[in-house]
């Protein structure tokens, strides 16, 4: 439903929004895979109040309706895989049922803002201070084949560097950073892969890259063991600790973008995992 008394505000429209959210993320850097954009809500909407947040919780969301919010930028779709039913009687069906039921809007950029030119990755690459960035994968979008952008982000070093200089990097940048490495001797490393959240998967890329060192989120026993047995040492960041630093990022890009609309930040949100 519109807000009949929002018109005289100058509050933007969801579907007026929508271009801020897609220059800073398009959505055509996000993965195949995924589930990108906007996921509930009416477009006619005006929006007075919008938070970002890494997932969407109940308690999250009882944060959302207690400040009034009517659009949530969430980095986790919800829902992520298709659905057939909007019930309570599971969690995203809950979520969800109460969301709508409240009038709140839901957006999702995730490996967009992942991928972005001020994304995830490449903030992580910044507070390690690498430089020479470029794509793990450079996208096959014909829209970004000559943009050096696309999946991860590999950088190098200007001189070999410990990798206890990487978490003390991290760790001065980052709340909550909870550091694990299956390298357990010190070693100096040059190039670095980077890929936030469940990155593991693309850890095959970093080894075409030649990097001797890959950041991510978390991964497998098993991931793990095959970065031990090729040479590479995988630091592990904790998932919620390598993406949930850059949600008031994104929170204070779309403040500038949009003067009427109130944007932050969850305050609540908060993972040991």
């Amino acid at each position: 439903m519109v807000d009949p008394d929002a018109n005289s505000n100058g509050n933007p429209t969801v579907r007026e929004i929508l271009p801020h959210l897609h220059e800073i993320a398009p959505l055509e850097l996000a993965e195949s895979w995924d589930n990108v954009g906007l996921l509930a809500g009416d477009p006619a909407m005006r929006i007075k109040t919008l938070m970002t947040c890494l997932s969407l919780t109940s308690s999250v969301l009882e944060e959302a309706i207690r400040r009034g919010v009517k659009l949530i930028v969430v980095h986790h779709p919800i829902p992520f895989k298709p659905i057939d039913r909007i019930t309570t009687q599971t969690t995203t069906g809950k979520i969800l049922w109460e969301a709508i039921g409240h009038g709140i809007a839901i957006y999702s950029p995730h490996t967009a803002w992942d991928n972005a030119p001020q994304g995830i990755n490449r903030q992580l690459a910044q507070i390690l201070q690498l430089g020479n960035l470029r794509p793990l994968q450079v996208s096959s979008k014909p829209e970004f084949a000559q943009s050096e952008l696309g999946s991860g982000i590999v950088g190098d070093f200007a001189s070999p560097t410990k990798l206890s200089d990487l978490w003390v990097r991290l760790e001065r940048a980052i709340p909550g950073v909870r550091p694990r490495c299956t390298d357990p001797q010190d070693s100096h490393v040059v190039r670095v892969g980077i890929v936030c959240g469940s990155g593991a998967s693309l850890m095959p890329l970093a080894l075409k890259h030649q990097c001797e060192a890959f950041v991510t989120g978390e991964a497998t026993y098993h991931q793990s063991l095959e970065a031990q047995a090729q040479g590479v040492s995988m630091l592990l960041m904790g998932h919620f600790a390598s993406e949930r630093f850059a949600m008031p990022k994104l929170a204070s890009m779309l403040q500038e973008r949009l003067p009427n609309v109130e944007c932050f930040a969850s305050q609540t949100e908060q993972s040991d995992f």
